[in-house]
């Protein structure tokens, strides 16, 4: 009988032991897996337009959002952004990009874009896609989250994302209902990911200021003879 015990818990101990080898391999596996790193942001452009801020502003700053695969650093590492050949928007004259690195300790990183309203803009738009290329820090991540693009100009457009984000906010697109949220909420980039509470602030915003407005002054007529409207 004590002998059946003592074999049992020898083999209590071996398993118990082989589990925690096992468990601590996978462990210096996990550690030793290449870093790889990948786009957050979706969707992963912006279109940026300097007609949406006062003419005042002659620079912006817009940020590209990575997230790393696998674990922070003891030191900072250095994200590798390639402009695509082909682009029209020009390093050093209509933008200069920041530096591009995770900090020690971080899993994810903010990239600074800064962008230059040059007089050109006035009638053209330019566009530069950021590729993420491999490096001595990270491996490429998701094969289809490995590029940013950014679309610059200075004519006010109707944003991309119009029909599938702000209509159910603020109804038909117009220039004159554009300019007027210009004004009102200040928001200068309409593009790029928009979060649910902050869409609902702004149509809050906008109606509260459209009522002023039309108490003021009357209704806010359209260039397509259409009164301005929220729903």
């Amino acid at each position: 009988m004590i002998m059946k015990l003592i074999i049992k818990k020898g083999l209590l101990m071996l398993a118990a032991g082989l589990l925690f080898a096992s468990c601590t391999k996978d462990k210096d596996l996990l550690f030793n897996e290449p870093t790889a790193i990948y786009v957050v942001a979706l969707p992963d452009s912006v279109d940026f337009s300097f007609a949406t801020t006062p003419t005042s502003v002659i620079s912006d700053t817009l940020f590209m959002t990575y997230r790393i695969i696998g674990n922070a650093a003891p030191q900072d590492r250095t994200i590798n952004l390639v402009a695509r050949d082909g682009a029209t928007a020009k390093a050093g004259y209509h933008y200069k990009l920041g530096p591009a690195v995770v900090k020690a300790g971080e899993f994810a990183a903010e990239v600074p874009v800064y962008v230059y309203r040059k007089a050109g803009l006035k009638d053209s738009t330019v566009q530069v896609i950021f590729d993420i290329k491999e490096n001595a820090d990270f491996k490429t991540g998701f094969p289809t989250r490995l590029r940013y693009k950014l679309t610059l100009t200075d004519i006010l457009q109707k944003p991309s994302n119009w029909e599938t984000t702000w209509k159910t906010y603020f109804g038909e697109y117009s220039e004159v209902k554009f300019r007027f949220l210009l004004s009102v909420t200040g928001r200068t980039v309409w593009t790029g990911a928009v979060y649910p509470g902050d869409s609902r602030f702004l149509a809050g915003r906008a109606r509260n200021a459209l009522l002023e407005y039309n108490q003021t002054y009357g209704a806010l007529i359209d260039e397509n003879g259409v009164e301005v409207s929220f729903p």
